[in-house]
């Protein structure tokens, strides 16, 4: 499992032609975490380690941050149906650092809440920019050439489910694929699979 993890995510980088990428994982439903209540999540997969923390700002609105094993960033979600129970649908927008760049992106999710389980499906659009860089002969300084920052988006498609051990104890397993936004992008063999677990308090 970890070396195909990591030929995954060298052929990823590959494909982007930079190191820099946005977040990989979601395990994250549409429904809110709830007014003044944190949410931890941690995890493992085709994309790296993962760690999420939210908070809910209100009712409907969540604040949060995330760490992965190539970038780290900050989000914030609106609910516009949250419901304890049945159909839930949300909008997110995050920004961070990549290794070599950075990102933004936004989010619509979706997830259903049905006793114990609580299967989401995420739709997300990436912007990464990567950092310029100069080259420069190290005795004299002399500029030799220099790379523009580069602009590139792509999607991807998250689909998952959270199993809840009890109100405050959860299990979320998801799988998702990169899809090409740019033109000149081309991806191929992304499918990224992985689990986490999370406690809300």
């Amino acid at each position: 499992m970890k070396i195909y993890s990591l030929i995954t995510i060298s052929l990823l980088f590959l494909l982007l032609t930079s190191c820099a990428i946005g977040p990989l994982v979601g395990h994250e439903t549409a429904r809110t975490v709830g007014d003044s209540k944190h949410e931890l999540v941690g995890g493992y997969g085709s994309g790296g380690l993962a760690l999420k923390w939210n908070y809910g700002l209100s009712k409907n609105f969540d604040f949060g941050a995330q760490m992965e094993s190539y970038s780290m960033g900050i989000r914030a979600k609106y609910a516009f149906i949250n419901a304890s129970e049945g159909f839930s649908l949300a909008a997110a927008i995050g920004t961070g650092l990549s290794v070599g760049g950075s990102h933004s992106y936004g989010d619509i999710l979706a997830s259903v809440k049905n006793g114990n389980w609580e299967p989401y499906a995420t739709l997300r659009m990436v912007h990464v920019k990567t950092d310029p860089v100069d080259f420069k002969d190290e005795s004299t300084g002399r500029f030799d050439f220099k790379v523009d920052s580069l602009n590139y988006n792509y999607g991807q498609f998250i689909l998952g489910t959270r199993y809840w051990f009890s109100p405050k104890w959860l299990l979320s397993v998801e799988g998702s694929t990169l899809f090409s936004a740019s033109s000149g992008l081309s991806l191929a063999n992304t499918l990224l699979l992985g689990a986490a677990f999370g406690y809300r308090f």
